[in-house]
């Protein structure tokens, strides 16, 4: 185990700091230098976006929002960032952070391009899920409940290439009613979108969860017309009861499904795997959970093994679970305990698929190696202890992934720290105006 105290780094690391500051690159085995690219993030009080340019350490740009710390969502393209504003109209932005990447086997070259906010605005009730895949971004809204006020779910569907233009491609897809929601870009004008229970969407009973329990498979260019259906809960393998949580792999989907509950309707006891075939046609089967418990958030990286969700009976989740989607069954060796039995609370799956890296409540960063067994390989004293339950209202530090490196942001002490994932090491800590929360990460929105 390797740990880091931050006080013992301060002098080490100012010096790190004025020579990459100083510095526009990093000079490598290569024969140019790299530039690193820029991190976006918000203000626990103050109702501003801002961009810290990671090559200079400098503040470049400034963005004025409704409300403080809105919540960030990146596309796959790790240029875009869906701003979920947090203000009464359900307002949605999107910042293009002027980045695009050109990777060369041993390395990724970033050019930066410019920073602008985009036109495009979005409004309605309850943002929700964002999806990012297959060239495509969709923005959920998920709609009031029946019982307060009438409003359907929908969802704004894009291509991502041409955002910038002066009149993007955008498509709605309308709900017959309310939910708590997902859609999902398959590629070739196909999308898994959620059903609403007819139960919520009766509004008669306030008890009944706004999560659905299956999914069907829609084509927007023909008038989303239905091709397949993963909705009937009389099947286990067709259908997810209590759904949240997702993440795909090779266009594989997987879906959290809620916890096995003897005598009651709203058991199930798996993850739903949504893929096609050989033959061309959509299937869907179940991968049990190894125990009582349930996912409520996975999360993958391209060309990994492995998926990585949350694992608990309820918040908040203190175990993590290793997903196979190719398997037919887990085990307990796919569960791994956070040490010290502290909530999972926020978590990202480094860029090579290899790590964890998981942000605690008692302010540690702890990085884990995911195969071929879970294993504790670094810990750092980050930030101090904090509250991570939804809805906190004391200031929550946040965590994002921006290259080979995790970035923490510090409100309560007005900085930004940055890890290492290759040399377990600390980098710059960089200190900011104001109380730096939320980041944005460098890709695959959720």
């Amino acid at each position: 185990m390797i740990r880091h105290d931050l006080s013992a780094l301060l002098a080490s690391t100012a010096l790190a700091v004025a020579v990459t500051c100083a510095v526009p690159g990093v000079t490598l085995a290569h024969d140019h230098a790299v530039k690193r690219g820029r991190l976006v993030f918000a203000d626990h009080e103050k109702p501003v976006v801002r961009v810290l340019d990671l090559d200079s350490g400098e503040i470049t740009h400034s963005f004025e929002m409704p409300k403080a710390n809105p919540v960030f969502a990146t596309a796959e393209d790790r240029r875009h960032v869906v701003i979920k504003t947090g203000d009464d109209a359900g307002t949605v932005r999107i910042l293009d952070n002027g980045l695009t990447f050109e990777s060369h086997g041993d390395h990724e070259d970033v050019d930066k391009g410019e920073v602008k906010l985009l036109d495009l605005t979005f409004k309605g009730d309850r943002p929700a899920h964002v999806v990012s895949e297959n060239g495509w971004l969709a923005i959920f809204y998920d709609g009031l409940r029946p019982w307060e006020a009438k409003s359907n779910a929908k969802a704004y569907v894009m291509p991502l290439e041409g955002l910038g233009a002066a009149k993007p491609e955008v498509t709605e897809w309308k709900g017959p009613a309310p939910q708590h929601g997902i859609a999902i870009p398959l590629g070739q004008e196909q999308w898994i979108i959620s059903v609403t229970k007819p139960a919520y969407a009766k509004g008669d009973n306030q008890k009944v969860s706004s999560r659905p329990d299956g999914y069907e498979i829609l084509d927007r260019s023909k008038n989303w017309a239905r091709i397949a259906s993963f909705n009937d809960t009389s099947d286990p393998t067709k259908s997810c009861k209590e759904f949240h949580g997702h993440a795909s792999l090779a266009n594989t989907h997987v879906f959290g499904c809620n916890q096995t509950i003897a005598g009651d309707e709203r058991g199930d006891g798996g993850l739903l795997v949504i893929a096609k075939a050989a033959d061309g046609t959509w299937g869907s089967r179940k991968i049990a959970y190894p125990d009582g418990r349930r996912s409520s958030t996975i999360k993958a990286v391209a060309d990994g093994q492995y998926m990585v969700a949350n694992y608990g009976l309820k918040s908040p989740y203190d175990a993590f679970l290793r997903i196979d989607p190719k398997a037919t069954a887990l085990s307990e060796a796919d569960v791994f305990a956070v040490p010290g039995g502290q909530a999972t609370c926020q978590y990202e799956v480094s860029p090579d698929a290899k790590r964890v890296i998981n942000l605690t409540p008692d302010g540690v960063l702890r990085v884990y190696d995911i195969a071929p067994a879970w294993k504790e390989v670094a810990t750092f004293n980050a930030v101090g202890n904090f509250d991570c339950a939804y809805g906190a209202t004391t200031p929550v530090p946040s965590l994002a992934i921006v290259g080979d490196s995790a970035f923490v942001s510090d409100p309560e002490n007005g900085r930004i720290r940055e890890f290492h994932l290759n040399t377990l090491k600390q980098g710059l800590d960089i200190p900011v105006d104001g109380k730096p929360a939320n980041l944005a990460g460098g890709g695959n929105a959720g």
